[in-house]
């Protein structure tokens, strides 16, 4: 009786089933560059590596690429209620939108709360205009932002991502992975096709509104601060930290909802 190690397991035909194999078994989307490195990996670990391993090895990007393509086309044929989508630079198997309230009972998940009106424009404003500062969501609102940022940070979409060089040194806001992720996005550049009457501002334009200019004549040293800091402002939590988790006070009664108000799922 033959033992496990002798047992040789049938070999992959194609360099689409492999790549197929490796979108069902990733935790994540996987870009071209990670499917090529695997591929070489293989090839590299095994000492007697076949010829399809080898040749498997050699794919290019555009190989890889049309396999990926293929994968695509062929789902929708085959009616799986799977798909292939490229989210944030890589790609990943996901079920149909149409088969979604199986999957929830399935899984024993709720019906996804939609985020609120307020929430949504609070939302595209920083992707449109990001990295921007409240005070300008705020003014292109005009409404009090601080609940809705504070919650769209507790859900990943947004983040800080440095601070404006202009009095008072407010925080600068942006879109994460996650939000991309969330609305299903390959990139930021996206947005510009979503609507072609809303161009998303450049960054390079966006940073300079928040540069501070330089004056000509001596400058304080800029790692020496100008006045010296009370030792009871040292030891209090940083304001990042205060941004972040508020101040633990529960949101105003008028304050605008972070989802809509759940109507009950129309019957199949």
């Amino acid at each position: 009786m033959s033992s496990p190690d002798d047992v040789k397991l049938p070999m992959a035909s194609s360099l689409q089933q492999v790549v197929g194999a490796l979108l069902f078994g990733s935790d994540h989307p996987l870009t071209v560059e990670e499917i090529r490195e695997c591929l070489k990996g293989v090839a590299e670990s095994d000492g007697e590596a076949s010829e399809a391993v080898k040749l498997f090895a050699e794919a290019s990007p555009r190989e890889v690429g049309d396999a990926l393509e293929s994968i695509a086309k062929e789902l929708p044929r085959l009616e799986l209620g799977i798909e292939v989508v490229q989210v944030n630079g890589g790609y990943r198997f996901q079920t149909q939108p149409s088969c979604g309230r199986w999957v929830r009972n399935l899984l024993k998940m709720d019906r996804p709360n939609r985020l609120s009106r307020p929430a949504l424009e609070t939302l595209a404003i920083i992707a449109y205009r990001q990295p921007i500062a409240k005070s300008e969501i705020e003014s292109i609102r005009g409404v009090v932002v601080d609940h809705i940022v504070k919650a769209l940070m507790e859900l990943h979409l947004i983040r800080i991502v440095g601070r404006s060089e202009l009095p008072g040194r407010p925080f600068l806001y942006g879109t994460t992975a996650t939000f991309l992720d969330h609305f299903g996005l390959k990139n930021l550049n996206e947005l510009n096709e979503l609507d072609p009457t809303l161009q998303r501002s450049k960054t390079s334009e966006r940073k300079a509104i928040h540069r501070r200019e330089k004056k000509e004549g001596p400058e304080a040293p800029a790692n020496e601060p100008l006045f010296e800091q009370k030792a009871a402002e040292k030891a209090a939590p940083s304001e990042a930290v205060k941004e972040i988790l508020g101040d633990g006070s529960a949101p105003d009664e008028g304050a605008e909802p972070l989802y809509e108000a759940r109507a009950p799922e129309p019957e199949a």
